[in-house]
């Protein structure tokens, strides 16, 4: 059974532009609606503040800083989230353990069937 995805709330924290676009694209025509994106820390705290989310798909560096704490706050929530990065799982901060991971680039097909499958067992 495929999991809807209409509804569901999915914050994107990337830096680099045409990247975040293209994943919001992909995530909108999947269905969800797409928060964001979000390019440092701070915007990503607010947007997830302002607006929650059920999933997250984040970039661990963004610029000069690490996403960690948006992870830690995505955690505090009970929020899943997705990392998606340039660099190697084993040099990730603590704060992103256990969340699923994507090396870039990235797999479109790989990154939706992993966001259903997330979001098909946060389902109520």
């Amino acid at each position: 059974m495929t999991v809807p995805l209409t509804g569901k709330r999915a914050l994107v924290v990337e830096d680099e532009p045409f990247l975040a676009m293209d994943v919001a694209d992909l995530l909108t025509d999947a269905g969800f609606e797409v928060i964001g994106p979000a390019t440092s820390v701070t915007d990503a705290l607010e947007l997830l503040e302002q607006s929650g989310c059920d999933v997250a798909v984040l970039d661990i560096h963004l610029g000069d800083e690490d996403s960690e704490p948006v992870a830690l706050a995505l955690k505090s929530r009970g929020t899943p989230f997705v990392i998606v990065s340039g660099n190697s799982q084993k040099h990730s901060p603590p704060g992103f353990e256990g969340a699923p991971f994507l090396s870039k680039p990235i797999s479109v097909s790989t990154l939706i069937t992993l966001l259903r499958s997330i979001v098909g067992s946060n389902v109520e």
